[in-house]
């Protein structure tokens, strides 16, 4: 997001972040503009399930734009330990939105960013409009439900100029090894067993977008969202299994696929996630990147030698 921000506007960038396990501040340092255009961001530490301090506002400053992309994100871990997902994403949610309240009086426009899993498993051929009802099936998707309906709330009682987002499987490089396709693609370079969740009759399928093209559509929000809007951001759907394959043949390995219940060995795990994208198409974006496009790129880079190391954080 901080590499199509800084490519595609004249911004400012002010980073908040918890720096967790999952953070990492080379990912900036490794971005191919950062000489020229490190002047106009900076970082300001801070775990958000705390209220936001004076000496971090001071730090922070005056914005007028609030992206809101901080939570914690990975399904396997919210069922080990709910808690800390509810903290940080309902609890973290609300100190910022009371700290944007009463110390930020000049934002004019604040985009919260969330997931389809909110809306549950889709069966074949449904597709989940903005306003579907919320069927959330693990602590994850359940603490980003309370924070649509936090950040809905301040929208509505304080006239807050937000809005809310719902996309899908985002990737990119120098994405957290965690996450299906870093993973996949490395344990294919290591001949390592490739994980899919399913059946060769039913895998799990998911639609899957770049980060840039989430950007891009961040971007458009950012000037044609309405408050107390939600906006799906969609990408192309693809299982597992698909995926798989196409990483195996764009790295010239074979995939030593082992296919795992998809329930029993994650509860909470929904075979199939589906959103509708015509409320945004109808107001004029368009997506520039098909996805296997955008795969392949990802691929490649992430194989090459110099850029291998992110495949081992």
């Amino acid at each position: 997001m901080v590499e199509g921000v800084l490519r595609a506007t004249d911004w400012n960038i002010v980073i908040i972040d918890g720096l967790t396990y999952a953070g990492d501040l080379n990912r900036i340092g490794d971005i191919g503009c950062f000489a020229e255009e490190r002047h106009r961001f900076r970082v300001v530490y801070h775990d958000l399930r705390s209220p936001i301090t004076p000496e971090v506002h001071r730090q922070i400053g005056a914005v007028d734009l609030v992206w809101h992309l901080a939570a914690n994100s990975h399904v396997d871990r919210s069922l080990v330990d709910a808690l800390p997902f509810a903290h940080a994403t309902v609890v973290g949610t609300t100190n910022l939105l009371e700290y944007l309240r009463h110390n930020q009086p000049e934002m004019r426009r604040y985009i919260g960013f969330n997931t389809d899993e909110v809306f549950g498993p889709a069966p074949a051929g449904v597709y989940y409009a903005e306003d579907s009802k919320f069927r959330p099936s693990n602590p994850y998707s359940a603490a980003k439900a309370g924070q649509w309906a936090m950040e809905y709330s301040f929208a509505h009682c304080h006239r807050m100029p937000i809005s809310m987002v719902h996309s899908m499987n985002i990737f990119g490089e120098r994405q957290n090894v965690e996450k299906f396709i870093p993973m996949t693609i490395k344990n294919i370079l290591q001949g390592n067993r490739v994980l899919l969740h399913g059946s060769p009759e039913a895998p799990s399928c998911r639609h899957w977008i770049h980060a840039r093209e989430v950007c891009n559509a961040l971007l458009f929000l950012t000037e044609h969202a309405v408050p107390e809007q939600s906006y799906n951001v969609i990408g192309e759907e693809r299982s597992v299994y698909e995926l798989a394959m196409t990483f195996s043949e764009i790295i010239g390995l074979p995939a030593n696929v082992q296919w795992l219940d998809y329930h029993s060995t994650r509860p909470g795990h929904d075979l199939r996630y589906a959103m509708d994208g015509g409320k945004l198409k109808a107001m004029g974006f368009a997506y520039t990147y098909p996805l296997d496009q955008s795969l392949e790129h990802m691929t490649r880079w992430m194989i090459a030698p110099e850029h291998r190391g992110w495949l081992e954080a």
